[in-house]
């Protein structure tokens, strides 16, 4: 038998939180019988392109987040359901465009439509504004609701019911692997007397790199042996590798780019720092925690984020606090981090099958 097919539609699928999880999720579902097929608002390739069509994917991208032409869009949203007929699930994680998507989904008979909410906010851009004030109409034409944190559900949702579905990370993938530490630190340039920080995510406003390096000028004063790995890509990177040239920090900053061994590149850390300004459930900081690492996080992040050990909360008003504590004794390597992780269910084995679940009901199908 065929698997069953859900419509996936993101913006796009580069590497992000949001893109992580779904990613997550499609590597730990049975493909046997759920498929995942994506539509794009953006015509570009992208970083998970080439895995999600070796995983037995399709990809459909439309361009509308570049030439903003909206007759077009809808025109090319109609045709897509009339050649794609047949879907009984759209799970949708893009808020901004949900209220054309949701409905031209409905027209064509589409039953279960999701409306996934990954955020508490959106960035004081152009573009974040305009996205946040289109994802007011998100709420309509959705079957179903679910949200990767308590605030990330009440702040789209605004009153309306929805399921809270973890963003689990396979756990087993991030367990701290001492060799794997020991090579990458050699290949990162680290000495074994370096005290590593790490960042990963997207530089972007939101991940807030400008205060990130406040933190670290401050330690950096107080602990000359300090180093930060910063992972990821993004907009804003230029701008905070200027930055980072004008504090005199260039030499104890690594910018690592975007990578697929995450998992190594925790064990290279000693400590994790995620001074965002807003976020839902960040993914990166279920990594961390998996991988065992001691976490320093702003307290814009939902609180039900810092479930394992090791997990400290700071306010973003005060860099130098940050960098006291950073520059304190920091904890070792949590031992229970895997237990921990798989109790509060952000394992993606649980969440996988629970989706799975979900899916094949609305096909009507039994499931185990």
């Amino acid at each position: 038998m065929a698997p069953v097919r859900v419509l996936q539609v993101v913006p796009a699928m580069n590497a992000g939180g949001m893109e992580n999880f779904i990613m997550n999720v499609y590597r730990a579902i049975d493909r046997q019988r759920v498929q995942f097929d994506f539509l794009y608002h953006f015509d570009t390739p992208c970083f998970f392109d080439e895995e999600i069509l070796a995983l037995g994917g399709r990809i459909t991208k439309l361009s509308v987040r570049q030439d903003l032409n909206l007759p077009r869009y809808l025109r090319q949203l109609d045709e897509f359901f009339t050649a794609r007929a047949g879907y009984q699930v759209l799970h949708g994680h893009y808020s901004g465009f949900g209220m054309f998507y949701n409905r031209a989904a409905r027209r064509h008979g589409v039953p279960v439509r999701i409306g996934h909410s990954h955020n508490t906010a959106s960035e004081r851009s152009l573009v974040g504004l305009l996205d946040a004030g289109m994802s007011w109409f998100f709420n309509f034409d959705l079957t179903d609701r679910f949200a990767c944190g308590q605030e990330a559900g009440k702040a789209l949702f605004r009153g309306k019911p929805f399921v809270f579905l973890p963003n689990g990370v396979d756990a087993a993938a991030f367990a701290f692997d001492p060799a794997r530490r020991q090579s990458m630190r050699a290949a990162f340039g680290f000495s074994p007397e370096h005290r590593v920080l790490g960042h990963v995510g997207r530089f972007t406003q939101q991940k807030n790199h400008a205060y990130l390096l406040e933190i670290f000028a401050a330690l950096a004063a107080r602990c000359p042996q300090a180093r930060l790995l910063l992972v990821g890509a993004g907009p804003l990177e230029e701008e905070t590798r200027r930055k980072a040239a004008a504090l005199g920090l260039t030499d104890r900053i690594v910018f690592a780019g975007l990578r697929r061994d995450t998992a190594a590149c925790y064990d290279a850390m000693d400590a994790f720092v995620l001074p965002s300004l807003f976020e839902g459930l960040p993914v990166t900081m279920v990594e961390a925690q998996a991988a065992g690492l001691p976490c320093f996080v702003s307290d814009r992040v939902d609180r039900t984020a810092g479930f394992c050990d090791g997990v400290r909360f700071l306010p973003l008003n005060d860099a130098d606090a940050w960098a006291a504590a950073l520059a304190g004794p920091l904890p070792g390597r949590n031992p229970r981090a895997l237990e921990q992780v798989r109790a509060a269910h952000y394992d993606i084995v649980d969440t996988a099958r629970w989706l799975q679940r979900f899916y094949l009901h609305a096909y009507g199908e039994d499931t185990p």
